[in-house]
């Protein structure tokens, strides 16, 4: 029943699995925050020789799984506009708002465009001046410096049909209110490599010593992923979950105060929407006023409306580690990835995604 992934196992490190196995005495829970991490986890089969007592939970960790239904519907009130080019990431594309999505107005006629970078966005502006370029800015902090340079190098250029629909979303303030539910009983986060682009990386130290977490940085491979968790149970069973720093010398001095001018100059912190876990202060980043004519929620005049959401879908509880996507009823039956009912499907990083492709043939 499967759409034909290409799960399976590899070749572990073993010396690495046999010393996490060493190091696991008593039952530990453990968030991988990143889609990319948990996917690699399950296309390898990793999950099947973790140590019994180590229970892994996925995070928030993909910026198109939370975004509200109510966000997308104002990208495709926007994308309908007369003489707009909205140019997107592909995994946005499928995710439904409340009655479309943006492949469906592309199927309808809208100009929708698939990007990889704001610049690519830009370029497009440059190469239709008679058209409005909107760039849906949907990803985590690490996405915000290139998206603050495209506008600035608009506004430096003086490039006027070119906006940003600013839809990112900072990871630790939506970490800090899961970590608060006492149910939730989470010891340790795995963050991922991309956290070398994250200019505020103390606000993530500060979560850590909050909530008593061990806390390491990994890349995406299988012996990276089995190095992080070794060093988050190892920090645990010595009881220095909070002294350290892992984040630490990620990015040096000089980047971070270039980085933080920049961002600064271009958005700032308010409370935003993410689906499933609510609204949460300062997770959220939008475009300063001296700058409006590049943001493309006051340009066309629209706003994130609240919405109800797909009540098929269980999405709410497995990006806040409550649940897997094996829990939801629809998982495997109507909601599947050629028919996906939930972002966590619909996105290349969501945790249903990842399930459905690497490990529903062996469930």
């Amino acid at each position: 029943m499967s759409d034909g992934g290409d799960s399976g196992h590899t070749q572990f490190p073993h010396e690495l699995v046999k010393e996490l196995h060493s190091l696991v005495e008593r039952p530990l829970r453990v968030m991988v925050v990143c889609g990319t991490q948990t996917r690699t986890l399950l296309k390898y089969g990793l999950d099947e020789v973790l140590p019994e007592n180590l229970e892994i939970v996925s995070g928030p960790g993909c910026s198109v799984c939370v975004m509200p239904a109510g966000h997308i519907d104002a990208f495709i009130k926007i994308g309908l506009q007369p003489d707009v080019i909205t140019a997107t990431c592909e995994d946005l594309l499928r995710v439904p708002g409340s009655r479309d999505s943006l492949e469906s107005i592309r199927q309808k006629g809208a100009l929708v465009e698939v990007v990889d970078a704001p610049m690519e966005a830009l370029d497009l502006a440059r190469k239709y001046p008679d058209k409005i370029v909107v760039f849906t800015a949907v990803g985590f902090e690490g996405a915000a410096p290139d998206v603050a340079e495209s506008i600035l190098e608009a506004a430096r250029e003086g490039i006027t049909n070119f906006c940003v629909i600013p839809s990112i979303r900072l990871l630790p303030p939506s970490l800090d209110s899961l970590m608060k539910d006492p149910n939730q009983n989470i010891r340790g986060l795995l963050c991922s490599a991309h956290i070398e682009s994250i200019t505020d990386t103390e606000a993530y130290a500060d979560l850590a010593r909050r909530h008593h977490l061990a806390c390491a940085v990994a890349g995406f491979e299988i012996s990276e992923i089995l190095r992080g968790l070794i060093s988050i149970v190892s920090q645990i069973q010595d009881g220095h979950q909070i002294k350290n720093n892992p984040f630490a010398g990620i990015t040096s001095r000089e980047e971070k105060a270039v980085t933080q001018k920049m961002l600064s100059e271009v958005f700032f912190a308010v409370e935003t929407d993410w689906r499933g876990i609510g609204s949460i202060e300062g997770s959220g980043f939008v475009i300063r006023e001296e700058l409006s004519i590049y943001d493309a929620v006051k340009r066309f005049n629209v706003r994130f409306a609240e919405c109800e959401e797909e009540i098929q879908c269980n999405c709410a509880e497995i990006i806040s580690g409550k649940g897997t996507p094996t829990d939801c009823p629809a998982f495997g039956i109507s909601c599947t990835s050629r028919h996906p009912v939930g972002p966590c499907m619909v996105a290349q990083e969501g945790i249903c995604a990842s399930y459905f492709r690497y490990t529903f043939g062996r469930l």
